[in-house]
């Protein structure tokens, strides 16, 4: 029997959870919960916790050998250690040593797994799940942008993440805090740019969701902000695939949902450089399947 373990893609909005057998094969359902970001930090520890054990508590005769956990930056992780703050989610676990912590409260229900904590950055696992288990199979080059709360990238070469100082890719692999149009990228590709460009357009801020109601609805409004939104995608990743030229572009997070409103003018500059567009289905699955062990 392939060995099981406990995965998680915990994200400003949602902690998304399963149990996942080695070679990526979900061995149940993916729960999906609030993630309480804003809570103190022993109610916060105490709820991620919580939520990690939902799938290991609905399938009582399964049992992880470990535990995997996709997370936003800036973390230690090799450490485990936090080093969110001023994000607007998770700052009371600045500092706090996740592996310890969360392995206390995981220990009773998991023994030994609880042990086996391990992080990983979640736009890196997505961007490493694509390439053991999705589109970027075989991708010698690869540029991977989770478009949610903020803007997440990450540059592969290979079968890994691209190290750093690979030529034309900015340090770290971050795309989100270089300049645009006055501001961060990460101030524009976000929920939070999208609640701008509509609070300009509609005299209101609406996020992803709303505006993709509204757009379907005929909106003329709600389809410019989103014709504006992927104009702005396309002006903050034109720089990177001009630099780096990846084989493929391979957007994630929920308002992909969304592509056919906006995706036109990335569409457009990856098409004149040769370069594969692509869109993930479950930016969530992708994520869990890459913090698994190669």
């Amino acid at each position: 029997m392939q060995p099981l373990y406990l995965c998680a893609d915990i994200g400003g909005t949602r902690i998304k959870t399963a149990l996942l057998t080695a070679d990526g094969q979900l061995a149940g359902p993916i729960f999906h919960q609030d993630a309480r970001a804003a809570l103190a930090r022993e109610a916060l520890l105490d709820h991620i916790a919580a939520c990690l054990l939902a799938p290991v508590q609905a399938a009582p005769g399964k049992r992880p050998c470990g535990v995997r956990l996709a997370m936003p930056g800036p973390c230690d992780y090799d450490a485990g250690i936090c080093k969110i703050e001023g994000l607007g989610k998770y700052a009371a676990l600045y500092n706090v040593d996740l592996c310890a912590a969360l392995g206390r409260r995981l220990a009773p229900a998991l023994g030994s797994a609880a042990a086996g904590l391990r992080l990983q950055n979640d736009v890196a696992a997505f961007a490493l799940g694509e390439l053991r288990f999705g589109c970027a199979q075989g991708c010698a080059r690869g540029l991977f942008v989770c478009i949610g709360t903020g803007c997440g990238s990450a540059f592969t070469l290979g079968s890994a993440l691209a190290p750093e100082g690979t030529p034309g890719m900015p340090p770290g692999g971050y795309l989100y805090p270089l300049p645009l149009r006055g501001k961060r990228v990460d101030d524009w590709v976000s929920r939070r740019g999208l609640q701008t460009l509509s609070a300009q357009t509609l005299g209101e801020a609406l996020d992803g969701l709303a505006l993709a109601q509204r757009a379907g609805d005929g909106d003329a409004g709600a389809q410019a902000v989103w014709r504006d939104f992927g104009t702005l995608l396309a002006e903050a990743l034109t720089p990177a695939l001009d630099a780096y030229r990846p084989q493929l572009c391979c957007l994630g997070g929920q308002v992909t949902a969304s592509a056919p409103l906006f995706l036109a003018p990335l569409a457009d500059a990856c098409r004149a450089r040769g370069i594969a567009l692509a869109c993930t289905q479950d930016t969530s699955l992708r994520a869990m399947q890459g913090t698994l062990p190669a």
